[in-house]
């Protein structure tokens, strides 16, 4: 199988999901982790806060694949502890090197600390790089002045599109949005407390998916491949895809949207959106932030 270079697995799906979804069994998760590096995905997306970096190990080991082969992001938080975090990951793994080292979530505290911590492991050969997940342009901005930072991880879906800070590659998640934009039926997990679901926004939410169905049926393709071909519209670095069965990781092309098939998409995804008061989707506001820079 040839490496799939675009597409990378996020295993959040795979791990604690604060209500969102039911735990996966270990050996279902490490199944889904198998299938994915057999349809070529050579890159993996994970957090301390996950607990399912051993599994990552444990998967890729029982089909004969060592961790340093593949490309590896892990996010970590607390800012105080992030050193000792990031050293156990690399002992789960039982690798020396991860691709990037990403701080999950911004802060007003101990957030220029955590970055010195996450240089000095960088320095050390712990890692390649340094980047930022979940962080808003503003703060992202003001840590550029002082952090050579690689990549910025940013929800980006066609029901709330965040847009990233210039000069970093970046790592695209919650393409599907959790799932909501590829069924009919609104969800009885978690997933029912998103904002389109609530009153107010859930007739535009509906545009938007008879939107993406009519696109799709016109290129023959299934709506999530025209996700995924939204998503790499303006080729970012990687397209984070989540799965919690191997049926999951079905239906993973990527094709060319002309200008009219992405705009058509675009200014239903801003008209959704317009109003809602967050800059991420789970509802935490860093905006205005100093960071504590």
């Amino acid at each position: 199988m040839q490496p799939n270079n675009k597409l990378c697995l996020g295993l959040w799906a795979l791990g604690e999901s604060q209500g969102f979804h039911s735990k996966t069994e270990p050996r279902d998760a490490k199944n889904i982790i198998k299938a994915a590096y057999q349809k070529g995905i050579r890159s993996f997306d994970t957090a301390f806060s996950y607990h399912n970096t051993n599994l990552l190990y444990s998967a890729l080991k029982e089909i004969g694949v060592k961790t340093d082969s593949v490309e590896i992001f892990i996010k970590v938080m607390p800012y105080k502890t992030l050193g000792k975090k990031v050293e156990a990951e690399l002992r789960a793994l039982k690798c020396e090197k991860v691709k990037s080292i990403l701080i999950h979530w911004p802060s007003d505290k101990g957030l220029y600390d955590a970055l010195k911590a996450a240089e000095k492991l960088k320095d050390e050969g712990k890692a390649e790089s340094i980047g930022i997940s979940n962080f808003p342009p503003e703060i992202t901005e003001k840590i550029q002045k002082d952090f050579l930072l690689s990549y910025c991880e940013i929800y980006s879906s066609p029901t709330l599109i965040n847009m990233p800070a210039k000069g970093l590659k970046v790592l695209k998640y919650g393409i599907f949005s959790f799932g909501s934009l590829l069924r009919d039926d609104v969800p009885k997990d978690g997933r029912n407390t998103l904002y389109y679901y609530q009153s107010s926004y859930y007739g535009t939410f509906l545009d938007l998916k008879d939107k993406i169905k009519e696109i799709s049926e016109k290129k023959g393709i299934s709506p999530k491949e025209t996700l995924l071909s939204f998503a790499a519209y303006d080729n970012p670095e990687r397209i984070i895809i989540g799965a919690r069965k191997k049926e999951h990781l079905t239906d993973l092309n990527i094709c060319e949207l002309n200008e009219e098939e992405y705009l058509s998409i675009y200014e239903k995804s801003v008209k959704l959106s317009k109003g809602f008061s967050s800059d991420n989707i789970f509802c935490h506001n860093w905006k205005g932030q100093d960071a504590a820079l």
